[in-house]
Order: C-alpha cells, then structure tokens, then sequence
C-alpha cells in the first residue's frame, strides 16, 4: 500500500495539470503563441517564421516552484501551406512531463476591396500530432513498501490529434479547436488515474484601430473538456506601434474564471506587457491569483516570453 505521503502528492501535483486547462502550457498563448491552441494559426502571417520561447513560474513565491518551458516555430513553406512545431518541459516536484507537436496549417486569403486595413483577410485550418511523456521520479517519494506496484510503472507517454479553424476578416478573428484526441492509450496524466481530457477551444475578437499606430484588441477565449471543466478568459491587449511589421509595445490585461457544474471561481487577473523592435520580441505577464482553493490561484505567477520574427523568404507565394 502506498504511503499516505504519497497519496497527497499524487492529488497536490497531479492536479496541475487539470488546474491549468489541460497541458500546462495552454494559458501561454496570449504572451507567447496562438498556435498553442489552435494549430490553424502556424504560418498565418505569411511575411514571417515565427520562434518564440516561453518560461512560467506557477508560485513565484514558492522556492522549487512548479515551472514549465515550450519552444515554437512556424511559417509558411510552399505556396499557402505552413508547418509548425513545439516542445513543451514541465516539472511539478516529483513529476516531469515533456512533449513535442508538428502541426500543419493551409491559409485562403479571402479578397474583401470593400475593407482597406493592414491585416489580411483569410481564412485557415489546420492539423497537428503530439506526443506527450510523464515521468515519475520516485526517488523523492517516502514509500512504505518500496516494492509495490503501483511504485514500479515511472513513465507514460500517449500521442494526441489536435484540429483547429481560424479567420481573420474586416479586424474581426476568431477560431476553435479540438487538442488532444488521443490516438494510443491515454492514461494516469491526472490524478494518477484519469486520461487526460480532450480539450475544446473557442477564441474571438476584434482589432480596433483607434487611430494611426494605436489599436485595441478585446477578445474572449471560452474552452472546456470532455469532463465537464470550463474556463473563460477575457482579455484587452492595446498597441502602440512605430514603423512597419507590428513593431511597438503592447499593454493589456487578462483574467480568467474556471467553472464546473457546481461553481464559478475566478483563478488569476494578469498584466501583460509585451514589445517587438526590428525582429525581437518578449513578453511578461504577472498571474495575481484570485483563489483560494484552485490550486493555479492559490499563489502568484510569472510568464517570461523571448523570440524573432524572421523575414520569410517564401511568403510572397502567399499571395
């Protein structure tokens, strides 16, 4: 029988995973990457190829703090066609969970003269496959009986599908998505008994040109899960820009709110703060925890994010 040690960190670390709405790295994409959440957005904008790393304290006040980094690239290859791919680390105490992504997108440019804006019109779908791997160090685990079974099985590994749609039309963009339909067996990822559920996205917004250089990006992002679990984050990002390739620095805010069949329970509210010049990008956002009782609320976060936009030789096909 195990410990009841271990039983308290099986239900404490575990439930990260289902906390933070499915894999950990899933709320990263408004300071890193959409892509993350859809794999229609790879290669949307056609000019670029995209490299953005991330890193993510969950506590920041915690020392050994559950932490998680990812690495994304993307852009447009042949004609409208983009591939993209990410690698995500997470480490969560005794808990070490990896993975990788290759996703494909195809973009149709939809042709509107009646709309005079920067942003092109298009429409995108896209597919990707993951791997995701959990490994178990036991090591740092008190047992009773070092020799039970259930101590002997460190490491799961699963492959998902994941299927997105996207547009962008007239400043309006929106998408949904379906991540981790498993494709092998899916076990032991929460709770250390349940499969890690299939995740339902749903994103739209609005650009804003406020006037020139100077625009606002209201957006709501609705996901839920095959066992039950929703959460809502609403978001208001502003740009300032200076000269061309959305360079210029962005100031917003998000907050998210995790619902189930029996409550509604605000997580965190986050500051975000972003600046891109020439091909350099980073982002910062601070997670202030709204909750006392969800376990990604309890304490506060830090996102740190650092990439390039690269020009995309092969972006003019786009067209």
């Amino acid at each position: 029988m195990k410990k009841l040690s271990l039983i308290i960190f099986a239900l404490f670390s575990i439930t990260k995973v289902e906390a933070q709405q499915g894999l950990p790295f899933y709320n990263h994409y408004l300071v890193s990457d959409r892509m993350l959440i859809n794999p229609s957005y790879a290669g949307q904008d056609p000019n670029v190829i995209s490299i953005t790393g991330t890193h993510r304290n969950q506590w920041d006040d915690l020392p050994e703090s559950p932490s998680t980094q990812t690495v994304s690239a993307h852009g447009i290859i042949v004609d409208r066609l983009a591939l993209g791919m990410q690698f995500f680390n997470d480490r969560n105490g005794a808990v070490k969970m990896t993975g990788f992504g290759i996703n494909a997108a195809y973009h149709i440019p939809i042709d509107d003269r009646s709309y005079d804006g920067d942003e092109i019109n298009v429409f995108s779908f896209g597919v990707g496959a993951s791997n995701v791997s959990q490994r178990f160090d036991y090591s740092k685990i008190i047992a009773e009986d070092p020799n039970d079974p259930a101590l002997q099985e460190d490491k799961y590994s699963t492959y998902f599908a994941n299927l997105g749609l996207s547009f962008k039309y007239a400043g309006f963009f929106g998408g949904v998505s379906v991540l981790d339909i498993p494709l092998s067996q899916n076990i032991y990822y929460v709770n250390n008994i349940e499969p890690l559920p299939t995740w339902y996205y749903f994103n739209v917004g609005y650009k804003w040109n406020v006037a020139e250089g100077i625009a606002l990006e209201p957006s709501l992002v609705y996901n839920l899960n095959s066992n039950s679990e929703r959460h809502l984050d609403i978001n208001l990002m502003s740009h300032i820009g200076f000269g061309d390739n959305n360079q210029g620095v962005d100031i917003g805010i998000g907050y998210k709110q995790g619902m189930d069949s029996k409550n509604s329970n605000p997580l965190f509210i986050s500051p975000i703060l972003k600046f891109k010049v020439g091909s350099l990008k980073a982002g910062i956002s601070y997670d202030i925890g709204l909750s006392d009782y969800q376990v990604d609320g309890r304490k506060n976060g830090m996102l740190f994010s650092l990439g390039f936009d690269l020009q995309n030789p092969w972006g003019a096909r786009f067209y």
